[in-house]
């Protein structure tokens, strides 16, 4: 090959070599502009057929929390408190391990197979600074691994087990302890 074909012939691999990794990578998905200068996460859990804890918990950059718990939890109504600024950077470690911007935006039995049925949805929103915003819906009867990791990393982050969960009983017909 002649001196003034190589630099040529050098460019068109590297080029090449990009637009193949382009295509293989996943792209976003679902994600909207939100409010910016107010950075969330945000994590809901809805009622299923049985006990399930009914909350929405919003997680902000500085650790300060508000929940709101709605049924089968420690504490019904909104409380507020401070979990700390390692809350917020363990939350968004977890969402950013897990690809939180390149997943499937709806993951229930509408959209996957061999779903449970009366169990809950769980939706994760993630608000960045910049308004950057994306929702994931997941239904707990679905048995997608990465859901199920990702769901259970964003509780420990958030102190679910001491702020959302009991062993109180309830009855599932009426809510009472």
């Amino acid at each position: 090959m002649n001196q003034s074909r190589r630099p040529m012939t050098v460019l068109l691999i590297a080029a090449l070599a990009v637009i193949g990794a382009a295509a293989c990578s996943k792209s976003e998905t679902g994600v909207a502009q939100g409010q910016i200068d107010d950075p969330v996460i945000v994590l809901s859990e809805g009622q299923c057929l049985g006990t399930c804890p009914v909350y929405d918990m919003t997680l902000h950059p500085d650790g300060a929390y508000i929940l709101n718990g709605r049924k089968f939890v420690r504490t019904e109504g909104v409380t507020e408190g401070d979990l700390g600024v390692g809350a917020w950077i363990t939350a968004e470690g977890v969402l950013k391990k897990a690809d939180f911007w390149t997943m499937k935006q709806v993951q229930t039995g509408e959209t996957l197979v061999n779903c449970m049925t009366d169990a809950p949805n769980v939706m994760i929103t993630w608000r960045t600074p910049e308004g950057k915003e994306k929702t994931v819906t997941y239904n707990a009867g679905c048995g997608v691994a990465e859901m199920q990791t990702l769901i259970q990393d964003l509780r420990n982050a958030m102190s679910f087990d001491s702020l959302v969960w009991t062993n109180e009983k309830f009855d599932p017909s009426t809510g009472a302890r």
